[in-house]
């Protein structure tokens, strides 16, 4: 429920990035001159209106609501049904949490990023003879491609994931950490007293 109305929030930035460099490959007298993204995503809604920020937001969207959606979920249910092994294995806390993280992260990653993908394949890939697009420019059409082709395109649908990695995964890997630490992500209010939060020594104090 949080996702789903929030998953479109990077669509316009991730559009006004796009403009700012695409500008720099127009001939200089269709060219916008926009001096940095930011400034494009100033400029957008006033000269072409705010539709376009949000225009081919579909591929971003989904793949923000299924990576998110999946990561902390299954971060959350690791946590809570592999709980004993911090408390009663004596195993580290910090191992732990850096198992769930990597196991979450690693499945969100690879249900989400091919909806990604389609961006780069319907806007950037060689079209059909005579300039056509095989899915009609639609980001819709493509995902459902890529759907239908899983089982033997799924590893094309992971390029340039080093470069997505350093642009979002990075930062999805320390905002969960630091999240666990403040302890958000519970499904006890009371955090300290929850078994799936407490840490070895605290355990057998109380």
């Amino acid at each position: 429920m949080a996702f789903a109305p929030t998953c479109w929030l990077g669509v316009p930035f991730e559009n006004a990035r796009r403009a700012y460099y695409a500008d720099k490959q127009w001939p200089v007298e269709l060219r916008r001159n926009y001096t940095s993204p930011v400034q494009a995503l100033l400029r957008i809604p006033f000269e072409e209106g705010p539709g376009y920020l949000f225009k081919g937001g579909f591929p971003i969207a989904a793949s923000q609501f299924l990576f998110w959606s999946v990561y902390c979920y299954l971060y959350v249910w690791l946590k809570n049904k592999l709980f004993f092994w911090w408390v009663y294995c004596d195993i580290s806390y910090d191992i732990c949490k850096a198992s769930f993280i990597g196991i979450s992260f690693a499945t969100a990653s690879a249900v989400s990023y091919p909806f990604y993908q389609t961006r780069e394949m319907v806007d950037l890939w060689p079209k059909e003879r005579g300039g056509h697009c095989t899915w009609n420019n639609s980001y819709r059409q493509c995902a459902k491609w890529m759907l239908e082709n899983m089982e033997i395109q799924y590893f094309n649908f992971f390029r340039n994931y080093p470069y997505w990695f350093r642009r979002y995964g990075a930062q999805a890997l320390i905002g969960m950490w630091m999240a666990d630490n403040l302890g958000m992500m519970s499904n006890c209010n009371e955090t300290f007293n929850s078994l799936e939060s407490q840490f070895p020594n605290f355990s057998e104090s109380n």
